[in-house]
């Protein structure tokens, strides 16, 4: 008789809810008694693909939206403990590897001070932030320096199959993985093709999506003529063809766009509801956001902008791309709340049909991306989780909202979700 045959099944059951049970009990208890607290967030301007970033090192993009951040907070960078910072185009600059160090170090950070690169597709900025509190939780840090930066535009065509020797008079195919479509290894499938599948499971029309993507540039519009960024984007000075530029907006929201034009966009070839309209575009752009702990904030007399309350990730079928329905769902369950419980949302819009998808099945319609998300300021993987917490950040400590929630779908089938709350 195997060993596994003598185990009373439902007494391992207990045992493991007991476990699950005690270790979300201990997150809360840690989250209460240590505190993590959002005490400066900072943002730059997001770009187009080609734009003024396109020569800048995405080290430096973030360098500009720490040292803002940092600033705000009235904070001496040498007393930042760590950075934890998110970038999936590791390949867009030379450092590679390095580039969570290099943005430290480029921004004050001291060089005795460790660093992390974390990346994990589009929830990438989100998960740095998680990361970063984790690491405050445990006592690796008091203050840490987190988010995400991406330089969409100087990612490197890729050649395959010459670098050990090929035949003479054989043609090389150039991969351009921004603006052409490949198949996801796993599934088989495109991320536009996932897109469309979702629309269809879950009933979005083309004109829904339309709609859904019209809307994210008209509320992005009233934001900024309501001047809502203020006091989370940065300007920064770029160079660009030997000559400088001043950033000081986002370049990719169309304020004049129109349903009509939506509309009569053609749809991606073998696709019915998916277009460029309502697809996100490649961005380059970085949020920066700075942790600390209770004690710091008391030591150094911090004015927190909000309070991390809680996360949850997740994993689900890779060819789904509403990873971020069960991320929400499962914080809402840790957090025991529920979504009338939560003012605002944030859902990363990568795909109308997705992110429309995703709020139908939450209930959540009318208190998601209230000034816009991806689909007008365009998506830098690495970043748009960042930056959609430091616009969170600067509603709770306007008072705009007492509980919000940032949550985005993964590639590759997963969700994460932040909860930030008022102090």
């Amino acid at each position: 008789m195997l060993y596994a045959e003598l185990i009373d099944m439902s007494l391992l059951n207990n045992v493991y809810l007991h476990y699950v049970n005690q270790t979300r009990i201990m997150l809360i208890i840690l989250l209460i008694r240590t505190g993590v607290f959002i005490v400066g967030a900072k943002r730059t301007p997001f770009c187009s693909y080609g734009g003024p970033f396109r020569e800048m090192p995405a080290s430096h993009i973030f360098a500009s939206a720490a040292k803002a951040a940092i600033m705000s907070a009235n904070i001496d960078p040498n007393a930042i403990d760590n950075t934890v910072v998110g970038n999936v185009n590791f390949l867009s600059q030379c450092d590679g590897g390095k580039t969570a160090r290099y943005c430290g170090l480029y921004s004050g950070v001291p060089i005795h001070k460790p660093a992390l690169g974390v990346s994990k597709s589009c929830g990438t900025g989100l998960q740095a932030i998680i990361t970063s509190a984790l690491d405050i939780l445990t006592g690796s840090a008091k203050l840490s320096l987190t988010g995400g930066t991406e330089n969409m535009s100087s990612l490197p065509l890729l050649v395959r199959n010459i670098r050990f020797g090929t035949s003479l008079g054989a043609s090389y195919k150039l991969e351009e993985y921004i603006t052409e479509q490949y198949l996801d290894s796993n599934v088989g499938l495109t991320l536009q093709q996932m897109a469309e599948e979702v629309g269809k499971s879950c009933g979005v029309s083309r004109a829904e999506a339309d709609e859904f993507a019209l809307q994210s540039h008209l509320k992005w519009k009233a934001g900024y003529e309501n001047k809502v960024f203020d006091d989370e984007v940065v300007s920064v000075k770029a160079i660009t063809k030997k000559k400088e530029v001043l950033v000081a907006k986002d370049e990719l929201p169309r304020t004049f766009i129109t349903v009509e034009h939506l509309n009569s966009l053609p749809p991606v070839t073998g696709l019915s509801i998916v277009t460029e309209g309502n697809s996100s575009s490649p961005a380059d752009g970085a949020a920066a956001l700075l942790l600390a702990n209770s004690e710091a904030v008391d030591q150094q007399n911090l004015q927190p902008l909000a309070r991390v309350a809680g996360w949850a990730c997740v994993g689900t079928d890779p060819r789904d791309a509403t990873g971020a329905v069960p991320a929400v769902r499962k914080l809402l369950e840790v957090m025991e709340m529920t979504v009338d419980d939560v003012d605002l949302f944030e859902i990363n819009e990568t795909f109308a049909t997705a992110t429309l998808a995703a709020a139908r099945a939450l209930h959540i319609e009318d208190r998601v991306n209230k000034h816009g998300g991806a689909l007008a300021v365009g998506h830098a993987p690495a970043a748009t989780g960042a930056r959609m917490a430091v616009h969170l950040a600067h509603l709770i400590s306007q008072n705009k909202a007492k509980r919000s929630i940032a949550a985005s779908s993964c590639g590759g089938g997963q969700g994460v979700a932040i909860m930030l709350e008022h102090i």
